[in-house]
């Protein structure tokens, strides 16, 4: 699969139809939010209404709705073995800053099942100095899972930190190393 990041300008953020749903997936309950230009939100829903409420709060100004679309199929896509190296495109539509979005891009380049650190995403945004800043905008990422900041580890090989805790980054390597 591909990916491809479109930007969100503050007037589309202020204005949005947001359109979610709740799907089972091998690594757990999602919700998966999109917008209609893309998928725009996917947070694990071990527990609905704090996804919904982390949804509603990423997107105060939104209207969001709960309605399966065609957004949601292609992220879910994304979970099946069979289909995963298909040459179907997934439209991330995300509102962050260009630090945030050149951050979420290097990460869409680690491939599946590889993990890389946040030195390495500092050095492939040409900013090798911005570790901390690297870590904040890997923590701020909207779009669990497909961007895939589960990836990203401590130079020393440490697991690190994981805005959904530990044991669901781990979740997440140990499926995708299984296949």
């Amino acid at each position: 699969m591909r990916f491809r990041i479109e930007r969100m300008t503050d007037t589309e953020y202020r204005n949005l139809n947001i359109d979610y749903g709740f799907y089972n997936t091998p690594v757990g309950n999602m919700l998966i939010a999109s917008t209609l230009r893309g998928i725009c939100c996917i947070e694990f829903a071990d527990d609905r209404n704090e996804a919904l409420q982390l949804l509603c709060k990423r997107f105060a100004k939104s209207f969001q709705q709960m309605r399966h679309t065609e957004f949601h199929d292609l992220a879910l896509r994304f979970f099946c073995k069979d289909e995963r190296n298909l040459s179907d495109e997934i439209v991330l539509h995300l509102h962050g800053t260009d630090f945030q979005i050149q951050v979420w891009k290097a990460l869409l380049e680690i491939p599946f099942g590889k993990t890389s650190t946040y030195s390495d995403i500092a050095i492939a945004i040409k900013n090798p100095h911005a570790l901390r800043a690297v870590g904040t905008a890997i923590g701020r990422n909207p779009v669990a899972v497909i961007i895939p900041c589960h990836r990203v580890l401590r130079s020393d090989g440490g697991i690190g930190g994981y805005y959904w805790g530990i044991e669901k980054k781990k979740i997440l390597l140990e499926w995708e190393q299984s296949y």
